[in-house]
């Protein structure tokens, strides 16, 4: 692994110059302005955390337990779409990595590899993600198959019945199957290591997903996604993949306290406080910013995940600080596996563990227990104007 590869922001350098732009755009774009893409970062970048000294940090520990499981450190990966555009041992690299590192991956159902062959490189320490389809017999047969291999928990995608505009993706033409542009032709060319990866490797398309019996064409998967849009999910129908599934149960996309009240009334066992990595809806606040009204909306009735811009390990004590009970993380991920495949995302598990250690250490804490209640002075609505620009 490179040397120079020493945090996040330096791994993202190295994928971004192995991948072809229209690639690297489509994992780092976000909705129209990309104004709530900022937003999540500047949040972070803007929070600050109290150094306590003196503390006995001999027995320092970076271990949570949340939904009955064991977590070495307290982040997961959030669901990721399509990973296949990175390199084509996907989630299974970094499945794989997640598990080794002690956590674990939540497994999305726009997965370009199956949900059993993910299970598998896992280890069985996988989560699933389901959506609500227009045809319910997707979802129900979605749930029997993680039922199946006995995953124990599953986070319904709350945010995704109506489809974002990502003007990246516009301008290079990334749509299913692509029409790039002829500059991006070209840029693809000039990247033959990705090019030879992509030819030799798997194919680009829904792993868990088929028509006729056989896998879904990259020709169709773009009207299979038009005909099983959902638009009226409701909480109800939260209330009744509650009634038919055993395990835990997450709700992911927890914006408001009304949401996260409304989740927890309808069988919910924790919310996923998510806007989506700002890919979705612009212009609405970061995750950091609702967190803390959230959490004391919850007040321990259930477990609190959160998502959007972590690049740090002193963003996950932030996070935690401010009332999470897991964080979670995507394009840190993406970006590992763009730039060394399984390699990649075992460095960023481990750049995240060693700051997090370092982190605790500066905030006084030997256990991720002790910062709850450590709120971290947020950036003011000024500050995070200034900031965004």
């Amino acid at each position: 692994m490179n040397k120079k590869m020493f945090s996040v922001e330096q791994v993202r350098r190295r994928a971004r110059a192995r991948l072809p732009r229209m690639v690297f755009d489509f994992i780092e774009g976000g909705a129209l302005d990309e104004h709530t893409l900022r937003r999540n970062r500047v949040a972070f970048e803007s929070a600050v955390l109290r150094q306590r000294i003196l503390v006995d940090l001999e027995e320092t520990s970076t271990a949570a337990r949340v939904l009955g499981h064991d977590f070495s450190i307290p982040m997961v990966v959030s669901p990721m779409g399509l990973l296949t555009v990175c390199h084509p041992d996907a989630d299974t690299a970094v499945a794989a990595a997640a598990s080794a590192a002690g956590s674990l991956m939540i497994h999305s159902p726009w997965s370009g590899v199956s949900i059993e062959e993910t299970h598998e490189a896992a280890g069985g320490r996988l989560w699933e993600q389901i959506s609500f389809w227009k045809q319910p017999e997707e979802t129900e047969r979605h749930l029997a198959r993680a039922r199946n291999l006995g995953i124990d928990t599953i986070v319904v995608a709350g945010d995704v019945a109506v489809s974002s505009k990502r003007e990246r993706d516009l301008r290079h033409g990334t749509s299913m199957p692509p029409r790039p542009p002829l500059r991006d032709v070209l840029d693809v060319a000039l990247h033959p290591g990705w090019v030879a990866r992509w030819l030799g490797g798997r194919k680009m398309t829904w792993g868990s997903y088929e028509i006729a019996g056989r896998p879904i064409r990259m020709s169709e998967m773009e009207p299979w996604m038009e005909r099983n849009e959902n638009r009226r999910a409701t909480w109800e129908d939260v209330a009744r993949l509650r009634r038919r599934w055993d395990g835990r149960l997450l709700v992911k996309g927890i914006m408001t306290p009304e949401d996260a009240e409304l989740a927890l009334g309808h069988g919910a066992d924790g919310v996923f406080v998510s806007n989506h990595g700002g890919r979705q809806f612009d212009g609405q606040p970061s995750t950091l910013e609702v967190l803390p009204s959230i959490a004391e909306t919850v007040n321990g009735r259930g477990a609190v995940i959160v998502d959007g811009g972590i690049r740090r390990g002193s963003d996950i004590v932030a996070a935690l600080s401010a009332g999470a009970d897991l964080v979670a993380g995507g394009r840190p991920f993406a970006y590992g596996l763009s730039a060394a495949g399984r390699a990649g995302v075992d460095r960023v598990f481990g750049i995240l563990a060693d700051e997090l250690g370092t982190a605790m250490g500066f905030a006084g804490a030997s256990r991720v227990s002790q910062l709850r209640g450590r709120e971290p002075r947020a950036a003011g609505e000024r500050e995070l104007s200034e900031a965004l620009g």
